[in-house]
């Protein structure tokens, strides 16, 4: 039996290197040799635990069920009937479908949860608007909504793998996506007041995010002025 000489801990005959220090196993009378057996892998196996897609699912469900059933019996509590729970309750639905809903499913459908969330923000927005009896849903609410949805859809099949687009592109997308959906807003702001049409704060916002996202794009096609920047920073 052989002892490392550095810490001293026994070792086994298959040991080459000590698994303690990794000081390598000299002892001239017992030279090693691959053994037959060896008293342990020669390769740690590494465990991937997997998670249970729809029991986390349902577990989240139940838990957003509490604060819901809460919210609900406060409200009755105080004698006027169901009033200000059923918003909260209608945003527990939402964070369920945003969050908890994809868990149900092995795959994350980009566009299909996306469209789920647009609809379900849809619903909740015309419900606001029916229990207050405006009249802003088909003017703003539904326009601006639909406008958002489209717009985070497709940056997200740009940010996919497949895709292939580098930060800077990224970068230049979500400018360019931005400065669109402020100018976007205006424009439905506008064609929704009885005063003339007149664009004015949306230049603001598109103009700047407009010559960020270009100068993104041309840092992106400048590879020795990008090189020198990133020589610069991790010096």
């Amino acid at each position: 039996m052989s002892y490392c000489v550095n810490c001293g801990i026994e070792l086994e005959k298959s040991e080459k290197y000590c698994p303690l220090c990794s000081v390598e196993v000299l002892n001239p009378k017992a030279p090693w040799q691959e053994p037959v057996e060896r008293p342990y892998p020669r390769y740690l196996e590494t465990l991937v635990h997997r998670i249970d897609r729809r029991y986390f699912a349902t577990l989240a469900g139940l838990i957003l069920m509490i604060p819901m059933m809460i919210t609900i019996l406060l409200d009755m509590l105080d004698g006027n009937g169901l009033s200000w729970s059923a918003y909260i309750v209608g945003a527990m639905a939402l964070l369920f479908i945003f969050i908890v809903f994809p868990f149900y499913f092995k795959r994350y459908h980009t566009v299909s949860f996306l469209s789920v969330n647009c609809a379900a923000i849809l619903l909740y927005l015309l419900f606001i608007e029916r229990t207050n009896g405006g009249s802003w849903f088909l003017g703003i609410g539904m326009p601006v909504t639909v406008a958002a949805s489209v717009g985070i859809i497709i940056l997200a099949l740009l940010f996919t793998k497949k895709a292939g687009m580098t930060v800077l592109k990224k970068s230049a997308s979500v400018m360019f996506a931005l400065g669109l959906f402020v100018f976007v807003i205006e424009v439905i702001v506008r064609l929704n007041e009885k005063s003339p049409f007149e664009l004015k704060w949306a230049f603001y916002a598109l103009i700047p995010c407009a010559i960020l996202g270009a100068a993104a794009m041309i840092l992106e096609h400048r590879k020795n002025f990008k090189e020198e920047i990133r020589r610069r920073l991790f010096y």
